[in-house]
């Protein structure tokens, strides 16, 4: 073989282009979803107050049953929250009646360790000329 015969052949190969590595991004986004699917469904959301309500502790550990209830929230100074929304002392009463006037007939007392037992006996009154049917009081284990 001779050298013009060499070159020639190289001549007939073609240079081959560098050509980047291709990489899928469809797994990966897949399993993105998936774990971002699995976070949301795993969260737990916690309904945080207005009210700084430090509540006082009981030895009784019995779970009461879940129901649709009304909450109401005593803080310290007295100030009254209904649902995580501020009422008057003066408008809680039509706003606890229009509540079992919407079909909710259990309420709820998460009153602070540090509030006036008058403001409790308020709000549980109230609860009774309102027609609550059943009354409960919140307290940390």
């Amino acid at each position: 073989m001779s050298i013009a015969s060499r070159e020639a052949g190289h001549l007939r190969h073609r240079r081959r282009r560098n050509q980047g590595t291709v990489v899928d991004l469809t797994p990966l986004i897949d399993i993105v979803f998936q774990l971002l699917i699995f976070f949301l469904l795993t969260a737990t959301f916690q309904e945080s107050s207005s009210l700084d309500v430090e509540l006082a502790r009981a030895k009784n550990q019995e779970k009461a049953q879940k129901a649709e209830a009304v909450v109401v929230s005593i803080s310290a100074n007295g100030t009254f929250e209904v649902d995580q929304i501020l009422v008057d002392p003066g408008a809680l009463e039509s706003y606890l009646c229009a509540q079992t006037k919407n079909g909710k007939g259990t309420l709820h007392i998460r009153a602070d360790k540090d509030s006036k037992h008058e403001d409790l006996v308020f709000a549980m009154d109230l609860a009774k000329t309102c027609g609550f049917e059943s009354l409960g009081i919140l307290h940390q284990n």
